[in-house]
């Protein structure tokens, strides 16, 4: 009998180790952070995923975008806080402004296109003081700071220290990432994906010069570095979440979730039935590729031109070089499974809070 005890504790210790080797995929998220928009919502169902060990999450990266740099730290310093993974994500602090489209570059703007009632993100108001944040609903942060390393430094060294094996999901315009390609171009071959949510490929633009998605037009100059580098690229643009509306069914099943959650809570007061989807299906797209039911593999640049089309996606079905170089094709996503999409989503957003560690490993390491 003892013999196979020991038998069997050995296959157990064996079946342990193999599950450690299974290593997840290792991803940072670049992020414009909101509270519970869109890019809340994907840290909310990136923890959930750590959690349960399908994806190892390295860290959060934040640029200027929705809101101003500093009053989306602040939000994102609370977020990993009530997921309860503080200790093991970092929120690292980036780019204020885009390379070139700063605020008074917006103003300017205004002249050229006209007064319009699009969206603007952070441009709805310049920079405010850092003293006049203004706290997520349940308050700051009380005990977790902005890691010393900043984002672009923090990029280039994770790049370095796992070549090959680091998935990026950039739901922000693309500052941070493009000046980590200035900065050290050896980067760009050990990016294993970028998987961004941005662009516009033929449907209409929802930016404010109405031509380019917010995400690109906010900093175009650095979407064009992003977009020629070689580097595998998924792009997730308006033409697929523009098909992706909040059901009313799936709504109600994450306001009526029973227990509630803090999260179920924040969700009812700023999202509504029939809200169009966006940064989750990125999120969603990396996790799962097999939700992507309709692809095409397109060359993708950008329109960098100050005029009404500033920011505006160019796309060609074959390569454009010599006249542009842009290095390698992107796969786009034109159409998802809606259906087992929404199921994933309602169930990461409805779980407990702070999450609960599943991982097998007993030495997963902090971040």
């Amino acid at each position: 009998m003892r013999v196979l005890q020991t038998i069997f504790a050995g296959l157990v210790s064996l079946l342990g180790a193999a599950t450690c080797l299974a290593t997840p995929p290792k991803v940072i998220i670049d992020t414009d952070f909101n509270t519970i928009g869109d890019d809340g919502q994907v840290a909310v169902m990136a923890a959930q995923l750590y959690a349960q060990g399908s994806i190892d999450l390295l860290g959060f990266t934040i640029v200027s975008g929705n809101q101003w740099r500093d009053q989306e730290v602040a939000d994102c310093l609370k977020a990993v806080e009530r997921l309860g993974i503080e200790r093991k994500v970092r929120v690292y602090v980036g780019a204020q402004y885009p390379l070139l489209h700063d605020y008074q570059s917006y103003l300017l703007e205004q002249i050229l296109v006209g007064n319009r009632t699009d969206y603007v993100g952070a441009y709805a108001a310049p920079q405010p003081s850092p003293n006049n944040l203004v706290p997520p609903q349940d308050g700051f942060a009380t005990h977790t700071r902005p890691a010393r390393q900043d984002a672009v430094r923090f990029l280039i060294e994770t790049f370095h220290r796992y070549p090959h094996e680091v998935n990026l999901l950039a739901i922000g315009p693309l500052t941070n990432v493009a000046l980590a390609m200035r900065e050290d171009p050896t980067i760009i071959p050990l990016i294993k994906q970028i998987v961004i949510m941005g662009g516009q490929i033929y449907a209409p633009g929802n930016a404010y010069n109405d031509a380019g998605e917010f995400n690109w037009w906010f900093d175009p100059e650095a979407a064009q570095v992003v977009l020629r580098a070689d580097v595998p690229k998924r792009i997730v643009p308006l033409d697929v979440t523009n098909t992706v509306q909040l059901p009313q069914d799936v709504y109600e099943r994450i306001v009526g979730h029973n227990p509630p959650t803090v999260i179920t809570e924040l969700y009812q007061q700023a999202v509504h039935p029939g809200d169009y989807i966006y940064d989750t299906i990125a999120l969603a797209s990396l996790y799962d590729p097999s939700l992507d039911i309709k692809t095409a593999t397109l060359y993708v640049d950008i329109n960098t031109n100050f005029d009404q089309n500033y920011g505006k996606s160019i796309v060609w079905s074959s390569n454009p070089y010599p006249s542009i170089r842009v290095e390698t094709p992107s796969t786009v996503v034109f159409q998802i499974d809606n259906a087992r999409f929404f199921t994933l989503y309602s169930d990461l957003l409805t779980r407990p809070v702070p999450v609960k560690f599943t991982w097998a490993c007993p030495d997963q390491p902090d971040h």
